[in-house]
Parts: structure tokens; sequence; C-alpha cells
């Protein structure tokens, strides 16, 4: 006699659903360090922009340079602040999907202590029904012998 758990199906189902939003959370972290990567890299392209803008109002005032800096520079804020919503909300897509992704893994949790359980009277039971075969045997032997002897 093999044991088979009850809700089997349930708990591949699981199983599937906790791996597959495990998977989808650490898309979603890759997602936001890519983006925090791509911040870094407009922070530092404005940066040297700032630096480059400085450096020609040192010399020679060209108005049309300057408001060609002046342009770029705002150009590549609005790129950043667009990086930081597109980070903040990435990052609350993490925390949602962090929270599934627990969720899921309580509910597999539960299924496997069921399992366990259902695991564990199936082992007693059958311990029971063991004893109970050893102890027709025996009896069955004692008779025998009892009935043998005058």
């Amino acid at each position: 006699m093999s044991f088979q758990f009850s809700l089997q199906r349930l708990l591949n189902l699981q199983e599937r659903l906790e791996q597959e939003a495990g998977i989808e959370l650490a898309r979603l972290h890759t997602l936001v360090s890519e983006a925090k990567h791509k911040l870094r890299e407009q922070e530092k392209q404005r940066e040297q922009q700032l630096a480059a803008w400085r450096e020609r109002i040192q010399g020679d005032l060209d108005v049309n340079e300057l408001e060609l800096h002046h342009r770029w520079l705002a150009v590549l804020d609005e790129a950043i602040m667009r990086q930081e919503m597109a980070i903040e909300e990435l990052q609350t897509a993490v925390e949602e999907q962090r929270a599934e992704y627990l969720t899921l893994r309580r509910k597999r949790e539960t299924l496997d202590k069921l399992r366990e359980n259902e695991y564990s009277k199936f082992q007693k039971d059958l311990l029971k029904r063991e004893q109970r075969e050893l102890d027709d045997i025996a009896s069955t032997r004692f008779v025998r012998r009892e009935a043998l002897t005058p």
C-alpha cells in the first residue's frame, strides 16, 4: 500500500505558482537594477554636460552655445526625472510581487504541513495494521499449539 496525498494536485499547482512568482520577482529585481544603472549613467552624463557648460562660461560667452547647453541639461533633467519615476514604479511592483510570492509560499507550506500530517497518519495506520496482522499470526500459532497439546 503506497501513500497518496489527497491534495497532491493542489500542492503541485501551488508549487508551480510559487515558482512562477519567484521567477517574476527575480525579473523585477533585475529590471530595478538595470533602471538604477541607467539612472546613474544619466546622472553621470548630466554632470559631464554641467562641467562642459561651466568650462564654457569661463571663456568667451556665446549665447547660442550656452542656450544649447541649457536645453540639453533640461532634457537630461527630464530624462532623470522620468527614470526616477520608473524606478519608483518598479520598486512598487517588486513589493507587490514579493507580497504575492510570500502569500503563495505560505499556502504551499500549509499544504506541505498537511501532506506531512497525512503521511504521518498513514504510517501510524500502516503500523497498526501490521501489528494487528502480527497479533493475528501469533494468536493463530498459539491456538494451533494449544490444540496440538493433549
